[in-house]
């Protein structure tokens, strides 16, 4: 189970859409949450599964898919907001030995998965 997750009015901020939900009136944590955006002509999605740790990305230009990340056994999402970046970084148990996967909308549509540095 997931050890660290943000509150919902911080997911609500960073996404600027409400989710669909799978199980209406279930608490967020042990629900399936659908969140889609758009910036820029770039359409984002992402499934949140948080009872397994489970995150599926999706980055779509004209309904046609360029990128799908599936994370499984995510550990920690924490939103990080600085200079003007608000970004959504995924963290793995030590014993998996994968890097962090990061998400940004702010300013502009970003991802990256690897050895991010810039947000341990």
């Amino acid at each position: 189970m997931i050890r660290e997750f943000p509150p919902d009015y911080e997911l609500l901020a960073f996404f600027e859409a409400e989710p669909t939900v799978l199980d209406a009136g279930v608490p967020w944590i042990y629900n399936t949450l659908d969140f889609t955006t758009t910036r820029g002509g770039i359409e984002v999605q992402c499934r949140f599964v948080l009872s397994y740790g489970n995150l599926t990305t999706r980055l779509l230009v004209g309904g046609v898919e360029l990128a799908k990340f599936e994370l499984c056994n995510v550990e920690t999402f924490r939103l990080v907001m600085d200079k003007g970046r608000e970004t959504l970084v995924a963290t793995f148990p030590p014993s998996l030995r994968l890097d962090n996967f990061a998400l940004q909308l702010k300013p502009r549509v970003w991802t990256a998965w690897g050895n991010l540095d810039q947000f341990p």
